[in-house]
């Protein structure tokens, strides 16, 4: 489904909207947060090492996050950013990634990703959301992440924004299976003809979002894609006058 410009689902019940990339963005330089873990931990490594292993990890993980159970528990996501950080640190290193040095590192690094002080909200954010509290749009956040989520997005001051938020970690699902979608729907208490979804993944947000009967908006702020078959935004207060708020 394209939504029209204006009176996109009449009426609008409820707005379901992605996190990372779309609400919120890192807001440390990887190498810096890595440099920080580090010195907590008592691993010494040169700062450009360390960025450098962070681009890797990244790099890599781009690669692997959107296929498997990776988004299913805090385990599975744990395994996923750790070891990705181990293997890089052990590969610039010429070291075994079992390394416990690595591994220390590893850890230190997936837990200070879990503070809000290493995350920024995009400037688009807080008017989009200003607009769906005047509006009285209930919104819940639909999100594949780890259990560091909600604090968050609440230490980012979103709580009075928000009805509901839904972790994959937490339940068990991950998008783009649609029952993922439908949980934040049932707690919402609407149903998906008065629902619209945006993320910034086409498979996951997207495809996710229709498989539940739900009217999906991609957000593409760098202008990546062209020719979708779904409506594009590249700013999220596109969405006020899209969905007539």
């Amino acid at each position: 489904m394209i939504l029209p410009r204006c009176g996109a689902v009449p009426p609008l019940r409820g707005v379901l909207l992605d996190a990372g990339q779309t609400l919120i963005r890192e807001l440390t330089p990887p190498g810096t947060v890595a440099a920080e873990a580090a010195a907590a931990v008592g691993v010494d490594v040169p700062d450009a090492m360390l960025a450098e292993a962070m681009a890797s990890a990244s790099a890599d993980m781009a690669g692997r996050w959107h296929r498997g159970p990776f988004w299913h528990s805090e385990a599975n996501v744990r395994r996923l950013f750790t070891g990705a950080y181990a293997d890089a640190l052990a590969r610039l290193n010429g070291t075994a990634a079992v390394d416990p040095r690595w591994t220390a590192l590893a850890d230190a690094i997936y837990e200070a990703y879990g503070h809000a002080r290493h995350w920024q909200l995009f400037e688009d954010v807080p008017e989009l959301l200003e607009a769906l509290v005047r509006a009285g749009i209930p919104v819940a956040v639909v999100s594949d992440w780890g259990h560091g989520l909600e604090a968050i997005l609440l230490d980012l001051a979103l709580g009075h924004h928000l009805h509901s938020i839904v972790v994959s970690s937490r339940v068990g699902i991950a998008k783009p299976e649609p029952e993922l979608f439908a949980m934040a729907l049932q707690r919402l208490g609407i149903d998906a003809a008065g629902a619209v979804h945006v993320g910034d993944t086409y498979v996951k947000d997207v495809v996710g979002a229709r498989a539940a009967g739900i009217a999906a908006v991609l957000i593409d702020r760098e202008r990546r894609h062209e020719r979708l078959d779904c409506t594009v935004v590249h700013d999220l207060r596109e969405l006020i006058d899209l969905l007539a708020l």
